[in-house]
């Protein structure tokens, strides 16, 4: 069971090209409280940053 968090958007550049791509890691902490981030680019570089807080817990009665 996860809970969504609510992502932040950070946007500072208007993608070119007909290409984009993403960034992304993910990493969890033993308490189950974790950070997904990601790097949006274009073909000259990073245009945006999105991070969002994440929480794991096991689901009940399981």
């Amino acid at each position: 069971m996860f809970h969504n968090l609510g992502p932040a958007v950070h946007l500072h550049g208007q993608p070119e090209g007909r290409w984009t791509g993403l960034d992304t890691t993910v990493a969890f902490g033993p308490t189950g409280q974790g950070l997904t981030s990601s790097v949006r680019r274009d073909i000259n570089g990073p245009v945006s940053h999105v991070q969002q807080i994440r929480a794991v817990r096991p689901l009940p009665n399981r």
